[in-house]
């Protein structure tokens, strides 16, 4: 539907709230996807995630890069500050949900077939950490490729709004 505006249910167009320390050449096609389909995006300094849609502050989404990015936050030596956000959503009862742009990646038994380029981490480890944080803390992670990743992070937001009154 390019060229047409998106409305939330009381008929103003719909409003996004970015996370300013997204990088621009990393969302480049996320803003592209919001202008094409009419949906107002500003930048602002977001306490958890990257994403969330005007007065929706309980449900936020944080993207990853892929697999690498969401390995380095669930099984690094740096976790530690991951899981205090994610303990700090939970507690303000903010509902996150990780969007991972991972290609050939579709859902959650794909993850222990995934090669690390950088690290001792396998697959497995990876999934079996993954497991943990959607069931310990109820954040589930949807993967999509990066071209899709504009269209997920609005279904995602306005079907949680629907969801949530």
């Amino acid at each position: 539907m390019p060229g047409c505006a998106v409305y939330s249910q009381t008929g103003s167009r719909l409003k996004i709230w970015t996370d300013s320390r997204e990088k621009p050449h990393a969302i480049r096609g996320i803003l592209a996807y919001f202008d094409r389909h009419g949906i107002e995006h500003e930048t602002t300094a977001l306490k958890t995630g990257d994403y969330m849609l005007d007065g929706q502050p309980n449900l936020i989404v944080d993207r990853k890069g892929g697999l690498q990015e969401l390995c380095m936050n669930l099984c690094s030596k740096d976790k530690a500050r991951f899981y205090r956000e994610i303990r700090r959503a939970h507690d303000e009862g903010i509902k996150l949900i990780i969007l991972c742009e991972q290609s050939g990646i579709r859902e959650f038994r794909d993850i222990a077939g995934w090669q690390n380029k950088y690290g001792r981490v396998t697959g497995r480890q990876l999934q079996d950490a993954v497991y943990r944080l959607e069931v310990g803390y109820n954040v589930p992670v949807i993967f999509c490729d990066k071209r899709s990743s504009g269209r997920m992070i609005v279904e995602i937001l306005t079907e949680g709004r629907q969801n949530n009154g």
